[in-house]
C-alpha cells in the first residue's frame, strides 16, 4: 500500500476515535469493555474504508462526522451512503457485513446453493397464490441434476402453498436455507433439493446458430467470476473456429462480478484491431484522495490477464480466441447490472451494438470488497502490535463492499448513468414461452436474431397478463463490479 494512504487513514482514525477515551488514539480502546472494544475496532475499520476510499466521501462528510466507536456499523453505512435531495439512495450497494465469508463466496461463485434461479408469478387473476417459475439452472447443480429446466412451475415448498403473505419467509427458510426442500410441481410431482457447496458455473449455455446464411454465436453468461476466465477463452476459441460473424451475449440474469473478467470478455469481443492497438476499454474515476495519487486509471484491450484467486496467480491468454465479429447483440433486463453494464459501456464506441430486452439495472460504479483483518494488515507497520492483534481478533469475518469508482468509456461517458442502458428493442423475458435458453425460438433470442419485435407480446399460459402478474425475483443477485487493483490498498 502506498504510504500516503497509511498516513491519511491513521490521521482520520486518531482524530475521530481519540475523543472516545481519556487515552491517546492508539490505546483509546484499552479502557473499554470487551463488547465496546469489538465495536471500536469494527468501526475503526469501517469508518476509514468509507472516509478514504468512498467515491462520494466529500458528499457524506456530515454523516462521517457523527460516526463514533459505539455506532452500529452496518446500520451506519446504510444510513450515510450517498442519497439524493429527497433522501433516496443513489448508492444502493455500499454495505458492511458481519459474514464476510458468505458474502465473498457469493461473489466468487463458490457458495452453498441448489443452483436454481427463478421468478415468481401470481397463480391466477385472483392473486391468492404464488407460483415459482424456473428461469435456468446452473450446470452440474442439484437443480440441474434433478432435471429441473426453464419454464417448470413449482406450486409448493415442503407441502406449503406460497401466498403473497408468506412467500418471502417460506422461500428464505426452504429453498434458500441450508437443508433439503421438497418442491411440488404443478403436475403433482415432488422433487427434493438439497443445497451444497459448489462452484456456480456462469457459462450457462453457448452454441453456434446458423440462420439465413449467418453464423451467430450465442453465450448465456450469468456472473463475471474470475474462475470463468479460462472457460470464456475456450468458448470464444470455438466461436472463432466456427467462423461466427455475429454474437448474441445474453446477460439477462447477470448482475456483475469482477472488473478484470469484464476486461477479458470485452477483449474477446471487440474488433481485433483494437486489441492489437491496446485501445482504451474503460476509465475508472475516483474521489479526490485517490485521484491525486492514481489519477484516472485506464483499462486497455489486451491478450494477457493476470488472475489472482485464492493466493494463486496465473496468466490467462486470449490470443487466437477473438472471432472478430462485426455485430454484437446484447440481451439485458433490469437484472443486468454493474460489470454487465460496464462491459457494454466500454464496447459501444468501437462496434455495432444492439441492446435487446429492458433497461438495465443502472449500477455505474465499482467497489472493493475488503475484510477487517486485511485492512489492519495494511496499517500494521503504523500501529502498535497490541492494536494490530486486537484489530485482527475483533474484525474477524467482518467486511465491507465500498463503492470506489465510476466507470466510463474511452471518452469519459458512462452509458448506464443514472438509470441504466435503454434497449434498442424492448421485449420482456418470458420463461413460460416453451423454449429453453439458446433455442432460436426463445422470445428474447428470437428478437435478437431477427432484429424485430413479435407482432404481439406473448402471454404465459394460465398466468394472465405477464406484467401485472409477475412478482419480484426472490433470488437476489447483488449488483457487483469488483475492482481488483494491481496495487495493494
Amino acid at each position: 500500500m502506498k504510504r500516503i494512504y497509511i498516513i491519511i487513514i491513521l490521521i482520520i482514525s486518531l482524530f475521530v476515535f481519540a475523543g472516545c477515551s481519556k487515552d491517546n488514539g492508539d490505546s483509546a480502546w484499552k479502557s473499554l469493555s470487551k463488547d465496546e472494544q469489538a465495536l471500536y475496532f469494527i468501526n475503526e475499520f469501517g469508518y476509514n474504508m468509507v472516509a478514504t476510499y468512498y467515491l462520494w466521501n466529500e458528499e457524506i462528510k456530515s454523516g462521517l462526522s457523527t460516526w463514533t466507536y459505539d455506532t452500529d456499523p452496518i446500520k451506519k453505512v446504510r444510513e450515510i451512503r450517498y442519497k439524493d435531495a429527497q433522501g433516496k439512495d443513489i448508492d444502493k450497494w455500499t454495505q458492511m457485513t458481519d459474514d464476510y465469508e458468505s458474502f465473498q463466496g457469493s461473489v466468487s461463485g463458490n457458495t452453498k446453493s441448489t443452483g436454481l434461479d427463478f421468478v415468481l408469478y401470481y397463480a391466477d387473476e385472483t392473486h391468492q397464490n404464488v407460483v415459482m417459475v424456473v428461469t435456468y439452472t446452473n450446470p452440474g447443480s442439484p437443480a440441474d441434476e434433478a432435471g429441473l429446466k426453464r419454464g417448470d412451475k413449482i406450486v409448493a415448498l415442503n407441502d406449503e402453498t406460497m401466498t403473497p403473505e408468506n412467500y418471502k419467509d417460506l422461500i428464505s427458510s426452504t429453498i434458500r436455507g441450508s437443508g433439503s426442500t421438497v418442491l411440488t410441481m404443478d403436475d403433482g410431482k415432488e422433487i427434493t433439493l438439497a443445497a451444497r457447496q459448489m462452484y456456480m458455473e456462469p457459462v450457462n449455455c453457448y452454441k453456434v446458430i446458423e440462420k439465413d446464411g449467418r453464423r451467430i454465436g450465442y453465450l448465456h453468461y450469468t456472473s463475471f467470476t474470475l474462475n470463468s476466465c479460462e472457460k470464456l477463452v475456450e468458448v470464444f476459441k470455438s466461436f472463432r473456429a466456427a467462423g461466427i460473424t455475429e454474437l448474441v451475449l445474453d446477460l439477462r440474469y447477470n448482475s456483475g462480478g469482477y472488473s478484470l473478467t469484464s476486461e477479458l470478455l470485452a477483449s474477446l469481443i471487440v474488433p481485433v484491431r483494437e486489441v492489437n492497438n491496446n485501445s482504451v476499454f474503460q476509465k475508472d474515476i475516483y474521489n479526490s484522495i485517490l485521484t491525486e495519487a492514481w489519477g484516472v486509471e485506464e483499462a486497455l484491450f489486451r491478450t494477457e490477464f493476470e488472475i489472482s484467486d485464492d493466493n494463486d496467480k496465473h496468466i490467462v491468454s486470449t490470443a487466437g480466441a477473438n472471432p472478430n465479429v462485426s455485430k454484437l447483440h446484447v440481451i439485458m433486463t433490469g437484472s443486468s447490472a454493474s460489470a454487465s453494464e460496464s462491459t457494454v459501456c466500454g464496447l459501444l464506441p468501437y462496434m455495432n451494438v444492439d441492446i435487446i430486452g429492458q433497461r438495465s439495472g443502472g449500477k455505474y460504479c465499482g467497489g472493493f470488497i475488503v475484510d477487517g483483518p486485511s485492512w489492519f494488515g495494511w496499517v500494521k507497520d503504523d500501529i502498535s502490535g497490541e492494536h494490530y492483534d486486537k484489530g485482527l481478533e475483533c474484525t474477524a469475518n467482518w467486511g465491507i463492499y465500498v463503492m470506489v469508482s465510476r466507470y466510463a468509456d474511452k471518452n469519459g461517458f458512462t452509458a448506464s448513468m443514472p438509470d441504466g442502458i435503454a434497449p434498442d428493442l424492448e421485449i420482456g423475458d418470458n420463461p413460460l414461452d416453451g423454449y429453453q435458453l439458446g433455442d432460436e425460438n426463445e422470445t428474447m433470442l428470437s428478437v435478437a436474431i431477427s432484429g424485430k419485435l413479435p407482432d404481439s407480446d406473448p402471454k404465459p399460459a394460465a398466468f394472465g397478463r405477464r406484467g401485472p402478474c409477475m412478482m419480484e425475483n426472490q433470488m437476489p443477485r447483488p449488483a457487483l463490479r469488483i475492482i481488483t487493483p494491481e496495487k495493494p490498498l
